[in-house]
Parts: C-alpha cells; structure tokens; sequence
C-alpha cells in the first residue's frame, strides 16, 4: 500500500505552520472539523509541499465564499461531481 509521507503541526517549520493556521481558521461548519482539533487529513497530505497546499486549500475556499448555494448544497455539486470523475476520496 502507497504511504504518504506527512508532516504533523508540531513538526511544521514556519511556512507550513502558517498555511495550517490559514486553514485551521477558516470559517467552516463544524461538522467539518478533524476531531483532533488538527488540519484534516486531505490538508495534512499536501504538507510536503507547504505553497501547493495553501494555493490549493486557497481556491477550495473561495467556492464557499457567498450567498448564492447554501454550504450543503455545494457539497452535494462537489460530491457529484466526484462521483462522475470516479474519484473515490
């Protein structure tokens, strides 16, 4: 099995610790919150590479920004969407 290797907030240098503080503190339901209190898995995955992660997890969050959907309903466009791609995440 594939392992990716990830670095953890307390072994962030600077520059990761600061984009996972960028996206711990994003406003987001609290649904969607890792129970340990930590950036989630997928945001974790990406800390190789600390810039890629912030320009990603960036552009993901502007599609919550507004009023025209409803959180959940962007969810259900970006759950299928994922589905029609086959993606399994």
């Amino acid at each position: 099995m594939p392992h990716i290797r990830i670095v953890e907030v307390h072994e962030a240098d600077a520059p990761l610790r600061a984009v996972y503080d960028a996206v711990l503190s994003r406003p987001i339901p609290a649904v969607y919150r890792a129970p340990h209190g930590g950036p989630a898995g997928i945001q974790r995955a990406h800390s190789l590479d600390p810039e890629l992660l912030r320009l990603t997890f960036a552009a993901t969050g502007t599609f919550h920004r507004g009023e025209g959907l409803s959180w959940a309903e962007r969810e259900l466009i970006a759950a299928s969407a994922s589905r029609t791609n086959q993606c399994f995440y």
